[in-house]
């Protein structure tokens, strides 16, 4: 199988809803064929670990990441447990007992806040971890993960948030991930990030929940802005005919169209 099909799959899975990652998997093996199956599984497996993706391990939810592989399964230092992954599935198999890395007791204090934190201030389907980072002593993962999926009515939601703490220094830095998906009668998809960094950080929980919480005030100010503002300026210039927009050649018939065309400002 050719690196550049290999390449093409994974960007088509790396693009993927997190909520509509196996009707992606079914599309692909009806184009590419059950010979395709390890190429998009294996896209399939790093999609998950990019986007923290939580699995059920014994009925309770575990987030994959960089943080907690181990060769080719995974572990929770929470529940002591290591485990293979049915990364399609979203679930743990082969659980056995794991000691080899745990929670220090400024990890298990962390813990606690954030699942405080979690469990208050978010929606749908809510997961967290705490993992320490191998081979730097003192650094600290922090993942949160909410979803909301709700393919009855054509949509999709998640929240994804990542961190590293280092207590050594204070410095708290990562990134918050939200993406939406409506798929109704047309494809719209919506996603927002911001990079975080802040220094002299010595209650990790408090100031995540501080930059989260700024962060969702700006969304919610700038769907305002888009709803009020933009939505309407592009409502004025779209023909009143009551017919769907050809947004095919016959574009340039539209006034919008032939002022693009020509590289006219719109008139109003």
């Amino acid at each position: 199988m050719s690196s550049s099909f290999e390449s093409i799959i994974s960007q088509i899975v790396s693009d993927t809803p997190s909520g509509e990652i196996k009707e992606v998997y079914n599309d692909l093996i009806t184009i590419a064929g059950e010979n395709s199956k390890n190429a998009i599984l294996e896209a399939v497996e790093q999609y998950n670990i990019n986007n923290t993706i939580p699995v059920d391990v014994e009925g309770k939810q575990v987030i994959l990441s960089q943080f907690n592989k181990e060769g080719s399964k995974f572990y929770d230092p929470a529940q002591s447990v290591i485990f293979s992954v049915d990364h399609l599935n979203r679930k743990g198999l082969d659980v056995a007992p794991y000691n080899a890395i745990s929670l220090d007791e400024h990890q298990e204090e962390l813990l606690n806040a954030l699942q405080l934190y979690v469990e208050k201030d978010f929606t749908g389907n809510k997961s967290l971890a705490v993992y320490p980072i191998a081979g730097e002593a003192g650094k600290t993962a922090i993942i949160i993960v909410s979803t909301k999926y709700n393919p009855g009515n054509f949509w999709n939601g998640s929240w994804r948030s990542e961190y590293v703490h280092d207590i050594n220094t204070g410095q708290l830095t990562g990134t918050i991930n939200v993406q939406v998906h409506y798929y109704e009668d047309g494809n719209v998809s919506f996603k927002s990030n911001k990079d975080i960094s802040v220094q002299d950080c010595t209650t990790p929980v408090k100031a995540i929940k501080e930059v989260e919480s700024g962060f969702e005030n700006n969304l919610d100010v700038s769907f305002t802005e888009l709803n009020e503002k933009q939505f309407k300026q592009l409502r004025r210039k779209l023909p009143v005919t009551r017919s769907k927009v050809n947004w095919g050649k016959a574009i340039s018939n539209y006034r919008l169209g032939r002022d693009a065309a020509q590289g006219k400002p719109p008139q109003n």
